[in-house]
């Protein structure tokens, strides 16, 4: 067994996560002396267990290391190990970074000079954190600065993030909690074959990994640790995705924060964030700004204002009375003094302009 047939074989033994793995290399000198190594030997280091310790010594017995080398094959799944040259230079330098990779779609066309924006948030997005998510991806391409999104692929804003990107032509790579045969076949899952097209699937894990619920944290570490930047769009108080800002913490990335309703409890943890230190975003100018890259904002300001100036004087009530918060038809009347049967005709013009968005349930927000 070479070196890293090794690495690979370590990482599928069960409960050897990064810190076990180096525990062990660093004992025994190399991974395939590991696997040489005596019960008694094995003992010695510390973390390493009567379950662990049967799993290496009769490893064959359980897992076959050319299988899965085999099945990356024939899938088109890449498996970097931390020995290869072409390993993610951003997370080789974390405290733990997860000694295999397992790769599926364009990892290759990664940009080298991408700036790598985490995005995490609620799995219950709202209508404003999804606005307000497709208002920064969007302006990221405006920019044409080049950038890359790095998400977990949960539903919510993570998927939000990825769909977006592959909309607006950005890079994405989801980094997964699971082995990547529990999606296969990707071109039959709605998420995955879009983002194997314009960007890459990601684990730590081997192919056959169920999704456990201790496999998450390690997720967030390595979504965190491939990004430059970690942004928090909506987040409850004991929101995952806040493990991931502390990762972020801890790694030296860049912390920002979409700021919300105070009054939202999805927006707890991302307003926390905000008054414990991490930057307030509100377009993708707040983010470039922190690393000191020239970005010049759009005359989308002018534009913004030559629309209202083009509103009738009831128009400009309507939109006064609106904000990128969903509002009911019955709350606008009230706050627009306008009675309803004049009022939906109204909503219905500045739709057409493009000045609102209507939304399930007679809603309304602003579009500009």
């Amino acid at each position: 067994m070479d070196t890293r047939t090794a690495i690979i074989a370590l990482n599928m033994v069960p409960g050897i996560g990064s810190v076990k793995l180096n525990r062990l290399i660093g004992r025994f000198g190399s991974p395939e002396d590991v696997f040489q190594a005596t019960a008694q030997q094995l003992s010695q280091v510390e973390g390493i267990g009567t379950e662990i310790i049967r799993y290496i010594t009769y490893f064959d017995d359980f897992y076959s290391v050319e299988n899965e080398v085999r099945q990356c094959s024939e899938k088109n799944i890449k498996i970097l190990t931390v020995l290869d040259d072409d390993y993610p230079r951003q997370i080789r330098n974390i405290f733990d970074p997860p000694p295999v990779l397992y790769c599926a779609g364009a990892y290759d066309k990664w940009p080298a000079n991408a700036l790598n924006i985490g995005i995490v948030g609620t799995r219950m997005a709202t209508d404003y954190g999804e606005r307000a998510l497709k208002k920064i991806l969007n302006e990221m391409k405006q920019t044409k600065l080049c950038f890359a999104v790095v998400s977990g692929m949960a539903r919510g804003i993570d998927t939000i993030a990825h769909m977006e990107s592959v909309r607006e032509n950005i890079f994405t790579a989801a980094v997964l909690g699971f082995g990547l045969n529990k999606i296969w076949p990707f071109e039959k899952h709605y998420i995955a074959q879009h983002i194997i097209k314009a960007g890459v699937l990601m684990s730590e894990f081997p192919l056959d990994m169920m999704p456990l619920k201790q496999n998450f944290p390690r997720r967030n570490r390595v979504i965190s640790g491939l990004s430059d930047g970690i942004l928090v769009v909506e987040a409850g108080e004991r929101s995952g995705a806040l493990i991931t800002a502390n990762y972020a913490l801890e790694q030296g990335r860049e912390i920002f924060a979409i700021p919300g309703n105070i009054f939202a409890d999805k927006s707890i943890g991302a307003n926390n964030l905000i008054k414990q230190g991490a930057k307030s975003v509100m377009s993708i100018y707040d983010i470039t700004e922190e690393f000191e890259l020239l970005a010049k904002p759009k005359e989308r300001g002018i534009q913004q204002e030559m629309l209202v100036l083009n509103l009738d004087e009831s128009e400009q009530k309507v939109y006064d009375a609106l904000d990128f918060e969903k509002k009911h038809i019955d709350n606008i009347s009230i706050e627009s003094n306008i009675e309803i049967i004049k009022l939906s005709p109204l909503l219905t013009i500045m739709e057409m302009k493009g000045v609102i968005k209507q939304l399930s349930g007679k809603n309304f927000v602003r579009a500009v």
